[in-house]
């Protein structure tokens, strides 16, 4: 089980963007935010318990939702890059960062979309929507990857439709 304190660590440490191609124009320009694609309510309504409101952070290109639960954590994460993402270069660079992790593609959500299960975590999954929209939600310590991710792609779908 991860503990609280580890899990902010851990989600900083495995969502970080990995190329410099996720740099680029403004979120607030773009009037993206995360806390409004996926609002407290959707996440309450998918995992079916109580959670905290959401925190949001909005840089430059980003725009990042966090909500807690004691253990747990969901994170919705927006940004729009500025050119066509090279996805496989992305996905070999995340599984590099997290070794015991295990890359399974979705379909039906975006132009492309896959999870990166996390044993002993959960998952994230990450749409890129269109050329350069890029979405990614995340649900740690909720459960294993199999447990969570219909939750994931649940909340996926509902940002999707509120692109």
């Amino acid at each position: 089980m991860i503990l609280y304190l580890a899990i902010p660590l851990l989600f900083a440490a495995y969502t970080t963007p990995t190329s410099s191609q996720l740099a680029s124009h403004p979120v607030a320009a773009s009037g993206v935010r995360a806390c409004a694609v996926v609002t407290k309510a959707d996440v309450v309504q998918v995992l079916g318990m109580a959670i905290e409101k959401g925190e949001e952070q909005v840089e430059e290109s980003t725009s990042t939702c966090n909500y807690a639960r004691r253990e747990g954590l969901v994170s919705v994460m927006v940004q729009r890059a500025k050119r066509k993402l090279n996805v496989e270069a992305e996905i070999a660079a995340l599984k590099a960062s997290i070794p015991d992790s295990a890359v399974r593609k979705v379909t039906g959500l975006g132009a492309r979309a896959f999870f990166l299960d996390i044993p002993g975590a959960g998952t994230q999954l990450y749409v890129i929507h269109g050329e350069s929209d890029f979405l990614m939600v995340s649900v740690h310590g909720f459960g294993e990857a199999s447990q969570v991710s219909p939750a994931a792609k649940t909340l996926a779908r509902k940002a999707l439709g509120r692109l």
